[in-house]
């Protein structure tokens, strides 16, 4: 069941208890006072004919010097009253010490005639010839063996209940139609919002993460409208990183199986050679030489993925790391590579010292050296500088080599990137150098600058925060 249904039916069903509730209320107050006023009304008119019958009785007594027990006398004084008040629903009667003497009042219950002292009066409800009657019964005055009952027709008590109850029904019904609807449409306005929220929240999961409520209210809805605007932002901006992300991981894949391909198809082959060939001892070498040379690409592609993988969860203590020694360490490590491409290494330095992990500097120092070694010509020199700008440290990379557009320099530290990819696989590279300098630099807190024009040269730099 939605929302909407149970707030509509609660709605609904409060109501009904509620209105029902005051309207049997309000129906059993009128009843009883209604009853309660014929009742007094009763007693009053009661008396008043009580008092008519006594002043008679005492006239007859007076003027006629007839008993009070006479029956002929008392049939006279009581036939007029009844014919009087029969036309208003009153019924009369007269007992003379529990004898009838006259009686319009059938099937009168004889406890009625038990009065226990003259003051008293007795009050009975009792059906008559199919109505409610109330009947009141008490001494004449002045003569106690005579007994007077009044009998009054109250049943238009029992009619305006009824009727009462016909009314709450058909008004119930009617104003539960009216409630009904407003209450519906109502429901269908206020919650329309939600309903528009809900299938926007169907889009999104689809895959429609560019979807967005509509706001502007300026109630709970309207704020729950930018709350959930908020989040799809983070939820789109979210899973554009993850596609991002995807897509690097599989451009990573994709380009680490063409990297290993050649190596391993060369290790292969020369391998199969060895094995089946009828070759000389120098071929031999030859062939060994290769394997070794491939094997060791693929040695250096192996560490370099190692670094990268390392990387990505780094944590460092930083301390200071002494600049000269660092740079006799970058002379050792890349001393095999640099003899191999006839390029000079120069180092300047300086500062003494920068704070960082020595361990990742060295690592990525080499990278930078061996791409610009890789970008010069036979006879070039790189030079690495350490210096102070007057605010931060930085250590410089230059080199004079072939250089590249300005469009390049943005993907050089993607992974496997390689501008020269011919130059690149004849020394080696795996397009890996500048993805790891590039994270290096981020642990450190530092920023990455790369200068480049075709044909010039390319400077790096590595200017970290304030020392």
């Amino acid at each position: 069941m939605k929302f909407w249904h149970r707030i509509f039916l609660g709605t609904l069903v409060i109501f009904v208890i509620a209105f029902n509730a005051g309207a049997l209320y309000l129906t059993s107050y009128s009843y009883n006072f209604n009853r309660q006023t014929e009742t007094e009304s009763g007693i009053r008119e009661q008396g008043v004919i009580l008092a008519s019958i006594s002043d008679r009785i005492a006239d007859a007594e007076t003027f006629f010097l007839i008993a009070p027990g006479d029956r002929v006398r008392l049939l006279a004084i009581m036939r007029p009253l009844a014919d009087f008040y029969r036309q208003q629903g009153v019924f009369l009667a007269l007992y003379n010490d529990g004898r009838e003497i006259y009686s319009e009042i059938p099937d009168v219950d004889s406890s009625i005639l038990d009065l226990p002292d003259e003051q008293n009066k007795n009050l009975m409800e009792a059906p008559i010839n199919g109505d409610r009657y109330l009947l009141i019964a008490s001494y004449v005055t002045d003569y106690p063996h005579l007994t007077f009952i009044y009998a009054r027709d109250i049943s238009r008590i029992d009619d305006f209940r009824a009727n009462a109850g016909m009314v709450i029904i058909t008004l119930n019904a009617a104003v539960l139609v009216f409630l009904g609807l407003s209450i519906f449409l109502l429901l269908k306005r206020l919650t329309k919002p939600i309903s528009e929220l809900q299938s926007i929240t169907t889009e999104i999961a689809g895959g429609a993460y560019e979807k967005r409520a509509s706001t502007g209210r300026g109630d709970e809805i309207g704020a729950l409208g930018d709350s959930f605007n908020r989040m799809a932002d983070s939820v789109e901006e979210n899973m554009a990183r993850l596609t991002r992300a995807a897509e690097e991981r599989q451009q990573f894949v994709d380009d680490l199986t063409h990297e290993m391909r050649t190596p391993l198809t060369s290790i292969l082959g020369y391998a199969e050679y060895l094995q089946n060939a009828k070759s000389t001892e120098e071929e031999r070498i030859i062939a060994a030489g290769h394997l070794r040379d491939t094997a060791s690409r693929l040695q250096s592609l192996s560490e370099k993925l190692m670094d990268l993988v390392l990387l990505r969860g780094e944590s460092m203590e930083m301390k200071p790391v002494d600049i000269p020694a660092l740079f006799r360490a970058l002379h050792d490590s890349t001393a095999s590579l640099l003899h191999q491409s006839k390029v000079r290494l120069e180092t300047e330095t300086g500062i003494e010292a920068v704070c960082g992990d020595e361990t990742l500097l060295l690592s990525m120092l080499v990278n930078l050296t061996e791409n610009a070694a890789r970008a010069s010509e036979e006879g070039g020199i790189v030079k690495v500088t350490a210096y102070n700008d007057g605010i931060t440290a930085v250590i410089e990379v230059r080199d004079s080599g072939c250089g590249m557009e300005s469009g390049e320099i943005g993907k050089v530290s993607a992974a496997f990137y390689r501008v020269d990819k011919s130059r690149s696989r004849k020394f080696g590279g795996a397009g890996l150098g500048l993805s790891i300098v590039s994270r290096i630099t981020a642990l450190h807190g530092a920023k990455l600058e790369i200068d480049s024009e075709p044909g010039i040269g390319t400077t790096v730099r590595i200017v970290f925060a304030m020392q």
